[in-house]
């Protein structure tokens, strides 16, 4: 099975968020999708997102800036382990590293080429921030 971490930045006004045009796979290709990949083998799910937005967006976060929040278990496909934080510098800090493109995005006007999914994780992560409506969230695709 394969195991992800997916994770949604931020900023500290909690009006705009993270999010990356993929190139790969070739399913994501042209969609927009949350930072985050593949948990490397013994790699905790934390560890990996906190590697993954180095990697993808150029931020230094540590584990305790990311709340977990749920995970999507695609059958015996996949796993995604769901974070959010709040990234409390300047949004001109992050910086395309990858040759996928990143950008802050509206919370309130996300663009219509996201991943599906993004149209309720990312409000499911603020709901979390400001209600602590849910402990966490775990969903399963079978």
């Amino acid at each position: 099975m394969r195991k992800y971490s997916l994770g949604f930045i931020f900023n500290s006004s909690l009006s705009h968020v993270l999010l990356i045009h993929k190139n790969k796979p070739e399913w994501q290709r042209g969609k927009i999708n949350g930072i985050g990949g593949k948990i490397e083998e013994n790699e905790l799910p934390v560890v990996c997102i906190v590697r993954e937005t180095m990697e993808e967006a150029g931020l230094q976060t540590s584990e305790k800036d990311w709340t977990y929040y749920g995970q999507i278990i695609n059958g015996d496909k996949s796993t995604s382990q769901l974070f959010y934080c709040t990234y409390k510098g300047s949004q001109s800090d992050a910086k395309t590293h990858e040759d996928e493109e990143i950008e802050w995005f509206p919370v309130n006007n996300l663009p219509k080429n996201i991943m599906s999914n993004l149209s309720w994780l990312i409000p499911l992560a603020l709901d979390k921030y400001y209600n602590h409506a849910i402990d966490t969230v775990k969903v399963v695709n079978v």
